[in-house]
């Protein structure tokens, strides 16, 4: 059932939806009111565009590709069903008698904003000072969490990080770092480190005249897979000598 939504002003300014079409943007506003109060919806093409573009050509297989491709939203299936979520929906959107029409997973749960439901229930009363533990005791528990973050501090980067850290360093022109490693993380699940690798070797020995693509909107656009163009030939001109008759062999 259709639900009346708010829209941030962040919206129109959005970094990664500025990169899909018009169309695109208008159906992922129309999501929005189509989704149950969680942000899923099912992910019926035919049923979405008779709901959102009743009467406009347009390909509603498509405009999902385009915001699945700038991780706007994510299919999944419960059931042999097939569904959609929309990113960090529960965070814009708060309902004050949320329905729960749909079905979803625990991952999805936090994809569109929300808290994963413990699976055992949680305990309805503090604890005593007996029951206190020894390490949260004067301060003990706040010193050890500082604890456990500089020894993750000193574990380094993630593997995941590593690797975009090597992207970053083959790439050309380095803007907007960190809207690129953004772009990274979801350009790593639709290609392999190798492939995306390959494709910005080849970019980056480009001879075109183009300028240079900024490395988020190369990710976001899947522009490993592009075919980088090619200096054309120098036209020779009208008058050069050997375009004459006499060279041609016409009048010798």
């Amino acid at each position: 059932m259709s639900r009346i939504r708010s829209i941030h002003p962040g919206f129109f300014t959005d970094e990664d939806l500025v990169q899909v079409s018009g169309m695109a943007r208008l159906l992922f506003i129309g999501l929005g009111v189509e989704a149950d109060d969680k942000g899923a919806f099912e992910w019926k093409p035919l049923t979405i565009k008779m709901r959102i573009f009743p009467a406009d050509n347009v390909s509603v297989d498509d405009l999902l590709s385009e915001l699945e491709g700038i991780g706007a939203i994510c299919a999944y299936e419960v059931g042999g069903r097939r569904y959609g979520a929309i990113r960090n929906f529960r965070k814009f959107q708060r309902p004050k008698s949320p329905n729960d029409i749909h079905p979803m997973p625990d991952e999805i749960r936090i994809y569109v904003g929300l808290e994963v439901v413990p699976s055992e229930p949680i305990p309805k009363h503090f604890p005593n000072a007996s029951e206190i533990a020894p390490q949260m005791e004067d301060g003990g528990g706040k010193m050890e969490e500082e604890g456990e973050e500089e020894t993750r501090d000193a574990r380094g980067p993630s593997p995941a990080d590593r690797k975009f850290e090597e992207f970053w360093l083959a790439y050309p022109h380095k803007v907007g770092k960190r809207d690129a490693m953004k772009a990274w993380r979801r350009a790593r699940k639709r290609a392999d480190f190798e492939i995306i690798m390959a494709g910005l070797r080849a970019y980056a020995g480009k001879t075109d005249d183009r300028p240079w693509c900024n490395p988020s909107t190369w990710l976001n656009q899947d522009r490993w897979g592009d075919q980088p163009a090619h200096h054309p030939a120098k036209p020779v001109p009208d008058d050069d000598w050997r375009n004459s008759p006499t060279w041609a062999g016409v009048d010798i």
